[in-house]
């Protein structure tokens, strides 16, 4: 590191983190210059030279996955119409819940894969996933099954037209028979994941996306409707499976799968950590959604819808920074893994510390433009066909700043699911919960009625003051202090805010006096102008040397890239 001040992490005591700013990557040919003959081979020094990368490849995913989404919708509505286009998305509300019973299992693969190839135990990830394959693809072709003979009871829940009955019947069967196989095929992917290859496994999830949009056009164009958007689905997703299979063979030279591996050992793995997990997940999805619920109980559902759309804009740009996440449960559990007792903490610590910073960093830098900027973005994007209200503008503003501490509890649970304490997640959705129980009837008493505001504001406090109890209880097991983590990671984070809330008066005055287009516009202006800014604050008070060579190597690789094209046309 060629930073002035390095602290190698596991020589940090507790009482130096207190005081000392923490450097966090170190690459090889500093640690010889350091004259540490063992630095390159540290834990923490494998796991950075893969964290950025596979952190990178997953933003870009999820960036290529969100622009997919955008162009698509008008597209399809123009070919296909607003009841084709209900029919696939309810097709995909029946993936997602048939989803739910596979969430843990894909955990149990990453962390314990993970960890065994940190030790080079490699016999027992054999069995691992002989195991788990073992499991998975009898449960799915048995839920196949039961959805092939039970149609005439699941049809009615669809609601499926009769204009639509045969080619919905086709397409609800093409895309469950995909995503069910799919399934036990991920083990594949996970098992990529757990040896820090996301990067691998985001870059051939880009090209199917890709591939699938392509088809998407070319299938509708040609009038197959409902049915072509399965058929786009299904070749999606052959391409992924396909380009993941062969590079875990690849790559995973001891890669051996034989249903004689199959052990009661890695069947504990799966009961009992997936288990957990998959309670976890059931719970986190219902508090993603628990103020829609509220609000089509209490009020109907024009609330329900209008909190779908005041929550529309976090949730979505919230799958940028949870990329840190995905990287981070595999690189906790190969540190801690591979590290000695008395190091695994502090090289947990350090870790955490890292990416708490730059998840939280990268969440400040949309949550600010979303907080500020609330109702000229709102103007733009709604346009004049639906009036934008004042309750609307409050419940995207109080959502977004939400979004901004639920995500800096991601880190502390992919941690504690790296180091195997899953069951260290309830003390961030129990306390919600019980929160809610408070805070739901309390803003009914105050507000003396259900209003949509007050829903709103009461699942977000109960969601922030869980969230502290979550954090409180990371301190507590990585035995961190909270000094380093204010310096660290919540003055950096405040950068954005001051250049957003600089430029909101000017946004909001601008935008309010021009049209639609006129005002999208001055957001386009007013965002290179943030962009650009931030940047500048960053790269003068906020960044270590170390990020700022970082941060300087992916500008010139975009601007190199941009050139490269330009020359070519």
């Amino acid at each position: 590191m060629s930073s002035p001040q390095v602290h190698h992490p596991v020589a940090d005591d507790p009482a130096d983190l207190r005081n000392d700013r923490v450097e966090w990557s170190v690459d090889a040919e500093a640690a010889v210059e350091l004259g540490s003959a063992d630095a390159a081979r540290h834990p923490l020094h494998e796991v950075n030279k893969k964290f950025g990368l596979n952190v990178t490849a997953t933003i870009v995913a999820r960036i290529v996955n969100m622009a997919r989404g955008v162009l698509v919708v008008p597209f399809l509505l123009a070919h296909i119409g607003l009841e084709a286009y209900g029919i696939w998305t309810t097709i995909f509300i029946l993936v997602m819940y048939v989803g739910l019973t596979t969430l843990g299992i894909s955990n149990v693969y990453i962390k314990y894969v993970a960890e065994f190839h940190a030790r080079h135990e490699y016999d027992k990830a054999n069995a691992l996933i002989s195991t788990g394959l073992a499991v998975t693809i009898p449960l799915c072709a048995a839920v196949f099954a039961a959805i092939w003979l039970g149609w005439n009871w699941l049809a009615p829940w669809l609601h499926l037209p009769p204009a639509h009955a045969t080619d919905g019947k086709e397409a609800v069967l093409i895309v469950l028979g995909v995503f069910l196989s799919s399934i036990a095929l991920n083990a594949f992917g996970d098992m990529l994941t757990g040896t820090q290859q996301i990067a691998a496994t985001q870059v051939f999830s880009t090209i199917s996306i890709l591939a699938e949009f392509v088809l998407i056009v070319w299938l509708v164009s040609a009038g197959r409707g409902i049915a072509g958007l399965a058929e786009a689905y299904l070749a999606r997703t052959i391409i992924n499976d396909g380009l993941t299979f062969w590079w875990a063979y690849r790559k995973l030279k001891w890669l051996k799968l034989s249903p004689r591996l199959v052990s009661r050992e890695s069947l504990h793995y799966v009961i009992h950590f997936g288990g957990l997990v998959q309670f976890q997940s059931m719970l986190s999805i219902f508090l993603a959604s628990v103020e829609r619920v509220a609000a089509l109980t209490f009020m109907g559902a024009e609330t329900a819808g209008l909190m779908d759309v005041a929550k529309k804009w976090p949730s979505s740009l919230s799958t940028i920074p949870t990329a840190f996440f995905a990287a981070l449960l595999p690189a906790a559990s190969h540190v801690e893994a591979a590290s000695r007792r008395d190091e695994a903490l502090a090289n947990l610590r350090v870790l955490y510390l890292r990416a708490t910073r730059h998840s939280n960093l990268c969440t400040s830098a949309f949550v600010a433009v979303l907080a500020f900027w609330a109702a000229p973005l709102m103007h733009v994007w709604l346009g004049p066909a639906i009036p934008v209200k004042g309750s609307l503008i409050s419940l995207f503003v109080v959502f977004s700043l939400t979004m901004q501490m639920h995500m800096l509890t991601g880190t502390g649970t992919s941690i504690f699911r790296g180091m195997g304490r899953v069951y260290e997640e309830f003390t961030y959705s129990i306390p919600n919960l019980l929160l809610l129980a408070v805070m739901l009837p309390l803003a009914r008493w105050v507000e003396g009625r259900w209003t949509a505001l007050g829903i709103g504001v009461a699942v977000c406090a109960a969601t922030v003051l869980a969230a502290f109890v979550l954090m409180a209880r990371v301190f507590a097991v990585l035995k961190l202090r909270l000094g380093p983590f204010l310096r660290e990671v919540i003055v950096p984070g405040i950068t954005p805010y001051l250049v957003a809330g600089a430029l909101a008066w000017p946004v909001a005055h601008y935008v309010a006096m021009l049209t639609r287009w006129q005002g999208a516009a001055v957001i386009g202006v007013a965002g290179t102008l943030y962009s650009a800014g931030v940047l500048v604050v960053l790269f003068r008070w906020v960044l270590t040397e170390t990020e700022r060579r970082q941060v300087s190597k992916y500008i010139g690789l975009g601007l190199g890239f941009l050139g490269a094209r330009e020359a070519t046309a």
